[in-house]
């Protein structure tokens, strides 16, 4: 049974006083930067169940992503908040879980219920017929060479194959109970890993999925290190990363990238490049976000759904800000601020 990405993290080496080191980041201005991204999140998440009674990556998962790194980071978090986003996305789909079994009822397809169940270990929420349902509709999205597809191309965390398979694979395997699921599982995740770790990435969260698959579902050594030497190579001058090739870099794919770096043991941290490039993100981030705390970026999705305020900073791009935010939030928790990891309960 894969470990669950907290547990993981609990038994890494965070690289920050290395990096301190270097006299370029002083964790109290990350600490500042943190406070202030935390206070958007919180902001966000409280006002979304207002608006909308349907669960969302951009304003439950990452929110919470971002705050159970701000927390173990050692600072305060609004635990109520935390909670209540939990149990609002388990009631978003409480009265379909028959339909979800079966593999129908889920918009966003394979990657909404993996950020669901991804919101369930944040949650520390415990496994029964709720997430054993996400897993069996899981299972029944996977393709026959071994990859999950994503619903729709809104770009950019409803845009990669690659990090919805990494997604998928991973979650089911750290939700799945009952030994006719588990084999089911089983034979799902070799034909996942199989795809994953021969995939071509195209696109920054691409290449952070492929990092991440490697890292959590039993890559060599070798080839842990030859996709972050990937990750360090596409890093821009200005230290940030970007969505693709073309464009410019911003904080969502900054913050993305930046976390997955940050995941690393003492022999990751020798990885030629790796401290400089975790440094300059962390400058690039500092220096990127706004004086409210949050962090910009413009969306580049086609709406498909009628606009509404949440109140968030940033307008009709406040969703895909809000994620970055998330991302920006927690990688700067975790990649430049002392933590407090301890193993949670799984």
């Amino acid at each position: 049974m894969v470990k669950s990405l907290i547990a993981l993290a609990s038994s890494l080496v965070l690289l920050h006083p290395a990096i301190a080191a270097e006299g370029e980041v002083s964790p109290e201005k990350v600490r500042r930067a943190v406070e202030g991204g935390l206070r958007i999140v919180q902001k966000g998440a409280k006002n979304y169940p207002e608006n909308r009674n349907c669960f969302s990556c951009h304003h439950q998962t990452l929110p919470m992503f971002a705050m159970r790194e701000a927390s173990d980071a050692g600072l305060a978090i609004d635990e109520d908040l935390f909670s209540e986003q939990g149990q609002f996305s388990r009631e978003s789909f409480e009265d379909r879980l028959d339909s979800v079994a079966k593999g129908k009822s889920v918009g966003g397809r394979s990657l909404t219920a993996a950020y669901l169940l991804w919101s369930f270990e944040l949650g520390e929420m415990a496994k029964d017929e709720f997430s054993d349902a996400f897993v069996s509709y899981i299972l029944s999205q996977q393709k026959e060479d071994g990859h999950w597809d994503v619903q729709t191309n809104r770009p950019p965390s409803e845009e990669s194959k690659i990090h919805t398979s990494y997604l998928a694979a991973y979650y089911a395997e750290y939700f799945v109970r009952g030994e006719e699921l588990k084999r089911k599982v089983e034979s799902a995740g070799k034909k996942a890993r199989i795809w994953l770790f021969a995939s071509k990435p195209q696109s920054q969260e691409d290449y952070v999925g492929k990092y991440k698959a490697l890292l959590t579902l039993g890559g060599s050594p070798s080839q842990v290190d030859s996709a972050r030497q990937a990750i360090i190579k596409t890093q821009r001058e200005d230290g940030g990363w970007a969505q693709l090739p073309d464009m410019a870099s911003d904080a969502y794919a900054t913050g993305l990238t930046l976390h997955a770096l940050a995941q690393g043991t003492v022999a990751n941290a020798r990885s030629p490049g790796l401290r400089s490039a975790i440094n300059r993100a962390l400058v690039y981030l500092l220096r990127t976000q706004k004086k409210d705390g949050s962090w910009f970026v413009k969306s580049r999705s086609k709406p498909i759904q009628k606009f509404f305020d949440n109140g968030d900073p940033h307008g009709k791009d406040q969703f895909i800000s809000m994620a970055a935010t998330s991302w920006a939030t927690a990688a700067l928790a975790r990649a430049g601020m002392h933590r407090k990891d301890t193993p949670r309960k799984q």
